[in-house]
């Protein structure tokens, strides 16, 4: 039991961290699609803050664990999110040394979500229990699909970089 709660205590400081990340950096970054990605990104981690913390509230005697429910409700929590359109991926026109900084930004990003999948997937491996089990199992799902997500906007930036500076090299 100590274990779970200590996993989940941890979870939700990780959340509580991801949202803070996000809601700083969005209004930080230039491209309008990235910043898009990061509120709703940071929507999202407070949303599954307010999941860990409602099992942690929840957990009581030995028994509570039971009780809880672990299953989640992921009708409005997307496991591999499709936040835009295809082409809305596509970083913006304009000032290139934001696309920089948009770069350094959304690989940190990638690599939070990287972080929180792996702890996810691996605190799985440490309870006895199938339920939390099934369910740390389905946020580091959740997690991966951040993390893709971010991948890809990260290649989408970085192409765009390399055709701006292929321009220069190869005149």
């Amino acid at each position: 039991m100590d274990n779970i709660r200590n996993i989940l205590k941890f979870s939700m400081r990780m959340e509580k961290q991801g949202e803070n990340f996000y809601r700083y950096y969005a209004g930080k970054i230039k491209n309008t699609s990235t910043r898009q990605m990061f509120e709703k990104l940071a929507d999202m981690e407070s949303e599954h803050y307010g999941i860990l913390k409602d099992r942690f509230d929840a957990l009581g005697g030995d028994e509570s664990i039971k009780v809880i429910s672990w299953v989640v409700d992921d009708k409005n929590l997307m496991k591999s999110p499709k936040i835009f359109a295809d082409e809305a991926v596509a970083p913006d026109a304009g000032d290139e040394d934001g696309l920089i900084s948009d770069l350094t930004i959304v690989r940190m990003a990638y690599l939070i979500e990287k972080d929180f999948s792996m702890f996810y997937k691996y605190a799985a491996t440490k309870v006895e229990d199938q339920e939390v089990k099934k369910f740390l199992k389905t946020l580091s799902e959740w997690e991966t699909g951040h993390m893709e997500m971010f991948h890809q906007q990260y290649q989408s930036l970085m192409r765009k970089e390399w055709e701006d500076i292929g321009a220069y090299l190869f005149q």
